[in-house]
């Protein structure tokens, strides 16, 4: 079976006026999504954003495993540049020993300006400092003291505790959206998880790179892909259910996010992009047997090993609605998978 993972919206959706709600439904998502066979809960990092997200997503994947049985937990992407490893590699054991093994540690190098500068961390340190931080956090999570070669951190002839659950330490992700991302995530990571924006070909592209770098050094490659999801009863519920998720595309049409391909070449404006432009080759949409139709498809050209959906925007759907999705998904899709 393909094992799906659920992409967590962290930013306040309508009629929500408070974090502590929107964290009440997070909750409540990963224990019904635990409920109809997703494998695991995963969230985003941003600082200091006008649109108000959760800024911090190891913690919130303790809370969530605290509430949850089995479901896995993890940032999706964290940004390592901004953390101290040691911290880092500390707090991850903690929440891995608190789930019994059930934390992924999925780190990136970001790209908003805005993230850094809540830091004062340089941009230009991002890919730098997010190797080393993985380098240290196998060697932080091998129970053994150690010493590193920092560019950044003093550490010398330190024994990071408690050690984690997990023999060796949480498995290892990274995301990346570029050729150095792929070979980034073949050279050092245990996974790469790949951009969720993109149309088949240009995917196809990337984990093919993935792959080459992976074999190139000697790692048994992980691909983990991201894709966004609209899903109704039948394709008339899904398109009247489409309005948050078209929101957000037509915004990273307009801002330049999209590699331009054949299903673009008649989208001018942001308007163009329809719903039908859309789920050609891009999102997973419509009926439950059509989501699982297009589901099949990636998985044959691209051989995914596991799958991390997003239903939810700021914009919606409100919260009965996302709860829906996600056992109409869980009980319709994910068994035949």
């Amino acid at each position: 079976m393909l094992p799906v993972g659920y992409f967590a919206c962290t930013q306040v959706p309508p009629n929500t006026n408070d974090m502590a709600t929107l964290i009440d439904e997070i909750i409540e998502e990963a224990v019904v999504a635990e409920s109809v066979g997703y494998d695991g809960l995963y969230f985003p990092e941003h600082h200091q954003q006008a649109d108000a997200f959760i800024p911090n997503p190891v913690l919130l994947s303790a809370l969530v495993g605290m509430h949850t049985n089995s479901i896995k937990v993890g940032p999706a992407v964290l940004l390592a540049p901004l953390y101290h490893p040691i911290r880092l590699a500390e707090d991850a054991a903690l929440i891995d020993l608190a789930t019994k093994g059930r934390f992924i540690c999925a780190l990136g190098i970001g790209y908003i300006q805005e993230d850094f500068d809540a830091f004062g961390i340089p941009t230009k340190e991002r890919a730098p400092r997010t190797e080393e931080c993985i380098e240290i956090l196998r060697k932080a999570w091998s129970g053994e003291p150690f010493s590193y070669d920092s560019k950044f951190y003093q550490i010398e002839n330190l024994r990071v505790t408690p050690a984690p659950y997990t023999k060796g330490g949480p498995p290892i992700w990274v995301g990346g959206w570029s050729r150095p991302g792929m070979e980034r995530g073949g050279r050092l990571a245990d996974a790469m998880i790949g951009d969720p924006l993109q149309s088949l070909e240009v995917i196809k592209e990337y984990v093919d790179q993935y792959r080459e770098k992976a074999d190139k050094y000697g790692r048994k490659p992980y691909y983990v892909m991201m894709r966004d999801c609209v899903i109704g009863r039948n394709r008339e519920e899904a398109l009247a259910r489409s309005g948050p998720m078209m929101v957000k595309h037509r915004w990273y049409f307009e801002h330049g996010a999209y590699t331009m391909d054949e299903h673009l070449r008649d989208v001018k404006k942001p308007e163009d992009l329809t719903f039908d432009v859309m789920t050609k080759n891009r999102l997973i949409a419509g009926s439950p047997e059509e989501c699982l139709d297009q589901l099949q498809m990636w998985r044959d050209e691209i051989q995914p090993d596991y799958v991390i959906l997003r239903m939810r925007q700021a914009t919606g759907p409100e919260q009965a609605a996302a709860l829906e999705d996600i056992r109409l998904f869980g009980e319709k899709v994910i068994p035949h998978l």
